[in-house]
């Protein structure tokens, strides 16, 4: 599978994204910005991702 820039810039935002919310967590230091930040940066890094999933499986069932 070639991969886009933007597929893998979103898997490893949203893999440092879960780890500042989770060291905040633990830390016990969050609040509603990271709530809020970690959340929407979360489902634009989980969109981009199935976007290129369903692309590439689109582009594939075209080529057979």
């Amino acid at each position: 599978m070639k991969q886009s820039f933007w597929f893998s810039a979103s898997l490893l935002v949203l893999i440092w994204t879960i780890y500042y919310y989770a060291k905040r967590t633990t830390g016990g230091v969050t609040n509603t910005l990271d709530n809020v930040v970690c959340g929407i940066v979360g489902l634009v890094c989980i969109f981009i991702i199935f976007f290129n999933i369903a692309r590439y499986i689109k582009n594939k069932q075209n080529k057979n």
